[in-house]
């Protein structure tokens, strides 16, 4: 049990799993508590910025208590200073309506009575009975400002007229709001609606989101630009909102996608000045210029029009409008002047004016186009979903580079994806969430592959160190997957060197002279086959076997074993001469070579693998080395071999030989010779060796 455990910790796959499910439920904790709200929050700005097609919406214009209007004396002298008196909107509400504009909000709070006598009871004769007029509330955080409670159940009961019904609200935890601030008593009495202008900022700053329908002291109210949408598109103030599943908001066949807060995404057409605006002192003296004309021409209206298109270039060079600018449009009157107006942080400025803001969300309800996000668990399984494709990258591919590649490439295609349904659909992906865990997968998915692969590695080259010369280990190294060496046939060339006359040697002297002298002896065989980059393949008692041609392709690999074999027998004529003058006994061996078709690979059971060759040629190596003892020689080289060294090599010819397992003869030589010095392997990377 134990030993499966093992292995399948040490598979790579269940390694990729398991990082790529660590790397999400972190990512996917720390999303939950909110750990990437404001950094998500700035990538949706950023967006906001890059990708709005900034466009003038044509169906709202904003009348505007402007820096111009306060500047000019005129004004100062008719209205005062902030605040204007009230019977400058009374005006307006006349002419605009004269005008026909389609509906006329107040982003603007006239809270207390106005110091001059006569005024509120001038603006609300204006209002009465004008059911596309909507005064502005706001809700806050206080306390409720009528401490009586005769003159609390009051306000609620004129309050109670401009409740909304709503319908399919259970799953919406509404921001709960205490205290009121309405329009004074008057105004509040001659009002057909009112809508509330309150707006919050998310807490790292800007606005993104806004609640189109309020809940205060267990009834419903309109916000603003719900308000006025609603009363321009004729909707009967009994009508009821429709909050459904999703959750959304129905309004006018539009659904207006909400958060769990009853709150929707603003949708921006631009920075701020994106809609038209007016000085409101231009509008006036406009209204009033028309007023004087209307008094003079004692005329029908028919006649009056016909006479003031005469004026029409008076009218748009003294005031820079014309009074159809404003037929059936949507007209919203609030302050842009320092000082006066409600500044807001927003994508696009540090200073947007509020009046623009409730012009933005009135625009998106006339459209139908609010902005959309992914609902949470769409949002999660985005995460998980890139932490699992980057834990696999780094475990399917072999080169740290080309997986680096793939994954920069995938997060590049997921921004890229983000951004294009951000631009197209307006749907708000998220960026910051998904892409930290894909990033924290590959992070972690590389440093525990380079941590247990550093160890495997270690543990082949130590294992490589004991069969191939250590000049050829790094470059087999290079490219290792020792997993991958599966057994196939190669055309290679083997070697057997063995001591003659071993056992009797053995018995005649001391066992540790015998292990000496072996030790000795197989210590210049191996530094030979490794001089020649051969492979060792084994010792088999005091036999030595070697390979030429695999790990690493060697087009000369015949030649190689042949130099091998030539200095072995130099080798040990060396030793011999040191053994014989230390009084020591001296060793002989024979050496067979044979080149042929044989099977390379890492052979084995699932307990022991060998890094080997087997086969038919391998075992005619063998039988090579036997013989050296009848034909007295110390070399002996099959034809195959002989064909492929034939140009190098001085031999002598030794006839046919039968071989157990051969019904036909082989044609033997004994190697004495090689001209030239040899040619060294051309370095090969693994994979090409296995193709």
């Amino acid at each position: 049990m134990l030993k499966t455990v093992q292995r399948w910790a040490r598979s790579k796959w269940v390694q990729a799993i398991a990082l790529g499910l660590a790397s999400a439920l972190l990512v996917l904790g720390a999303w939950s508590h909110g750990r990437f709200r404001t950094l998500e929050n700035k990538s949706l700005d950023w967006r906001i910025r890059t990708f709005t097609n900034v466009q003038r919406p044509s169906d709202i214009v904003i009348i505007a208590l402007d820096d111009t209007s306060f500047d000019s004396k005129d004004f100062r002298d008719n209205f005062g200073r902030w605040p204007p008196r009230r019977l400058l909107y009374a005006g307006l509400v006349h002419y605009l309506n004269e005008w026909g504009a389609k509906a006329i909000g107040f982003d603007i709070f006239f809270q207390g009575a106005d110091p001059h006598a006569g005024d509120d009871e001038e603006f609300a004769a204006a209002l009465s009975g004008k059911k596309n007029v909507v005064l502005g509330f706001t809700l806050n955080q206080g306390t409720f400002r009528e401490a009586d409670p005769i003159a609390r159940e009051k306000l609620q009961d004129s309050l109670k007229q401009f409740a909304l019904s709503v319908q399919g609200d259970e799953s919406l935890q509404f921001a709960p709001y205490s205290g009121i601030d309405l329009p004074e008593g008057t105004l509040l009495n001659g009002a057909s609606s009112i809508g509330c202008a309150t707006v919050v900022s998310d807490q790292d700053g800007p606005v993104r989101r806004v609640t189109p329908v309020f809940r205060f002291r267990n009834r419903y109210y309109a916000s603003l630009p719900l308000a006025l949408a609603r009363a321009a598109a004729g909707v009967s103030a009994d009508a009821p909102v429709k909050l459904d599943a999703g959750p959304s908001l129905d309004f006018d066949g539009h659904r207006m996608p909400l958060d769990d807060q009853g709150r929707m995404l603003v949708h921006w057409y631009g920075p701020a000045s994106t809609f038209k605006n007016y000085s409101i002192w231009k509008v006036f003296n406009a209204a009033r210029r028309y007023e004087q004309l209307q008094e003079d021409t004692q005329v029908s209206p028919e006649e009056f029009k016909t006479k003031f298109q005469l004026l029409r270039g008076e009218f748009k060079k003294k005031y820079g409008l014309l009074p159809e600018e404003f037929k059936n449009k949507v007209v919203l009157i609030g302050a842009t002047a320092v000082g006066a107006a409600d500044f807001r942080p927003t994508a696009f400025s540090e200073t947007h004016p509020g009046v623009e803001i409730q012009a933005t969300v009135l625009e998106n309800f006339l459209r139908g186009d609010s902005l959309r996000s992914l609902r949470p668990y769409v949002a999660g399984a985005s995460i998980v979903g890139m932490s699992f494709l980057m834990a696999a990258l780094v475990y399917s591919l072999d080169s740290a580079l080309l997986y680096s590649l793939l994954a920069l490439a995938a997060g590049t295609v997921y921004f890229g994806a983000a951004c294009w349904f951000f631009r197209a659909e307006s749907v708000w992906v998220p960026l910051v969430a998904p892409l930290t865990g894909g990033g924290t997968a590959f992070l972690a998915s590389t440093l525990t592959r380079y941590a247990t692969e550093g160890r495997e590695k270690r543990h082949y080259r130590k294992t490589l160190m004991k069969y191939i010369s250590p000049t050829l280990v790094e470059t087999i190294m290079t490219d290792l997957d020792w997993g991958s060496l599966r057994a196939e046939k190669k055309n290679l060339t083997v070697l057997f060197s063995d001591i003659r006359g071993f056992t009797s040697f053995s018995e005649k002297y001391p066992p540790e002279t015998v292990i000496a002298t072996l030790n000795e002896h197989l210590n210049l065989m191996v530094s030979v086959i490794f001089k020649y980059h051969g492979t060792l393949d084994k010792f088999i008692g005091d036999c030595v076997m070697a390979f030429w041609g695999a790990p690493l392709a060697q087009p000369n690999h015949a030649e190689l074993a042949a130099r091998a074999g030539l200095e072995m027998i130099e080798g040990l004529e060396k030793l011999n001469e040191k053994w014989q003058s230390e009084g020591r006994p001296t060793l002989h061996v024979g050496v067979g070579i044979n080149t042929g078709e044989m099977l390379f690979g890492n052979i084995g059971s699932e307990q022991r693998m060998d890094f080997t060759v087997i086969g038919d040629s391998v075992n005619l190596g063998s039988r090579l080395e036997s013989a050296t003892k009848e034909l007295h020689a110390s070399i002996v080289i099959s034809e195959a071999t002989y064909s492929e060294i034939q140009p190098l090599a001085k031999v002598r010819p030794l006839g046919e030989i039968h071989v157990k397992g051969k019904e036909k003869g082989i044609v033997v030589y004994e190697l004495l010779g090689m001209a030239g010095s040899p040619v060294k392997p051309a370095p090969m990377k693994l994979k090409e060796v296995a193709s």
